[in-house]
């Protein structure tokens, strides 16, 4: 396994990563300053956007009203500022990735469930870690390759302008991931599991011609298929990965087991009920942590559309898919 992600890095042209934790920031760039000065600017910038920008907040407060119908109105409005807090020293966290050690990344995230991918990698075959928008999910991944000393293929959806998706990609391979657009990216995740490496993806966003229903807080929506039909398909082992911040302001990566899906003679059948299964594992890790999941997200856009004045739903029949 370890064999083939090098050779990934070296197709790639990247440079393998360093498994001693050593590696200095990247050129040209200062080291990063306290966490505690980072962090607490980093909530002042979300507070900042949670004031100013009121088009996501109102996104944000009917996701969160959607989602739990029973709250007051005060607990919402509590947990959209205090989501609005955590992705602003998320920005921050990610800002000075640029700027970081290995080590520097290795002490800032705490992980539990390391055994379960251990256990994965040692049977030679393709693992994909499922996770959603959570937490830092971009200081996560990046973790888990300085971790485990193995390059991740990162399935993406590219920014925009272009300047912005360099910076990005520069930042999600430092450590010797690799990236990938999600509208061409299927073959990759196949040829990556079929050389026993990691792909990881957020099954909590999709396109249309690659998802299926799923129930989300008990609302219909859209989920991508696409670690269901690697595993039902390529005999990958998917695995669900979840972070969040704890009160000591770090952040706390959690590997699950390996799901198991049961297969049938109906592949459109078993994508959706085990896609559901990835989308309970996503419900719950929210719901543990609320504040720290990304309502900014049209979730339930596809068959709620009402909830976001002014967007055009995606064409094509949504039965038929």
């Amino acid at each position: 396994m370890r064999s083939n992600a090098v050779e990934a890095n070296r197709r790639c042209g990247q440079r393998p990563p360093n498994a001693h934790g050593t590696d200095p920031p990247a050129p040209g760039m200062m080291r990063p300053c306290p966490p505690s000065t980072m962090l607490r600017w980093g909530g002042l910038l979300g507070e900042l956007v949670y004031w100013l920008d009121i088009p996501h907040r109102r996104i944000v407060t009917r996701n969160l009203r959607f989602a739990y119908p029973a709250w007051p109105e005060s607990q919402l409005g509590a947990v959209a500022r205090r989501m609005f807090r955590n992705f602003g020293m998320s920005i921050m966290e990610i800002l000075a990735l640029l700027r970081m050690s290995r080590g520097d990344v290795l002490a800032r995230c705490s992980l539990t469930g390391e055994e379960h991918l251990l256990q994965a990698l040692s049977k030679g075959r393709g693992v994909v870690l499922v996770s959603g928008h959570l937490g830092n999910w971009e200081v996560g991944l990046q973790y888990l390759a300085c971790r485990f000393n193995t390059p991740i293929l990162l399935v993406v959806t590219p920014f925009w302008p272009r300047s912005v998706d360099a910076w990005a990609t520069r930042l999600r391979t430092r450590f010797g991931n690799r990236v990938i657009d999600r509208k061409k990216a299927f073959p990759a995740m196949r040829q990556t599991i079929r050389d026993g490496g990691i792909v990881a993806l957020m099954v909590d966003i999709s396109r249309l011609k690659q998802s299926v229903e799923v129930a989300f807080f008990g609302h219909r929506a859209r989920a991508s298929h696409a670690a269901a039909l690697l595993a039902t398909r390529g005999g990958a082992i998917v695995m669900p990965v979840f972070s969040h911040r704890t009160a000591e302001q770090r952040i706390a990566i959690e590997l699950g087991p390996p799901l198991i899906f049961p297969r049938s003679r109906d592949l459109k059948e078993d994508l959706r009920r085990n896609t559901q299964v990835l989308t309970d594992r996503v419900e719950a890790a929210v719901r543990q942590h609320p504040d720290q999941y990304f309502w900014v997200q049209k979730r339930w856009k596809d068959y709620h559309p009402y909830l976001y004045p002014g967007y055009r739903p995606r064409t094509g029949r949504l039965e038929e898919q």
